[in-house]
């Protein structure tokens, strides 16, 4: 009787172990969806637009819009086996008029210690802190304006087997 009462010590010991993994585990996610919803803050309010011109999509399903999609938001972010996350962003640069024209870049990112690194399409890194998300807009939006300013040339520069439309990438002048 006694090998059965400590088989079960050890047995109960894993299971506990188990419920902690998995506490950790969800922990991390939500405090990964909070630095995502953090990123969506600091862009909107640095770019001064309203939060219906952002979405946010799950990278891998890529970005597919028509008027019966829901706003996306944290929730679709997708989490990698190494500790690393990615969400995609879509903002909507139609301006005044009715036509949808998307500008879509992803973030992947990464804890380290207290802090997220983050990077645009694995560009350039930066970490959350007030000066790190200034600096991230500021390059977002020199990269985004200087693509948008040259999209004919960017086009003509793919790779002639690539099957897409005059648009937006992140560091691909």
């Amino acid at each position: 009787m006694a090998k059965i009462t400590k088989a079960k010590s050890k047995y109960k010991q894993l299971c506990e172990a188990y419920d902690n993994g998995i506490k950790e585990c969800n922990g991390y996610c939500e405090e990964c969806r909070d630095f995502v919803q953090e990123l969506k803050n600091n862009i909107l309010d640095y770019l001064g637009c309203h939060e219906t011109k952002l979405f946010m999509y799950p990278p891998s399903t890529g970005f597919v819009y028509n008027n019966q999609t829901m706003q996306g938001d944290a929730l679709d972010t997708e989490f990698g086996e190494n500790g690393q996350a990615a969400i995609g962003f879509a903002l909507n640069v139609n301006g005044n008029d009715l036509e949808e024209k998307f500008v879509t870049f992803i973030i992947v990112f990464k804890k380290i210690d207290d802090k997220f690194s983050f990077s645009v399409d694995d560009e350039k890194d930066f970490w959350n802190t007030h000066e790190g998300m200034e600096k991230f807009c500021d390059y977002l939006f020199e990269v985004a304006k200087d693509n948008l300013n040259n999209r004919l040339q960017n086009f003509l520069k793919s790779p002639e087997t690539a099957n897409k439309p005059i648009g937006f990438k992140p560091g691909k002048n």
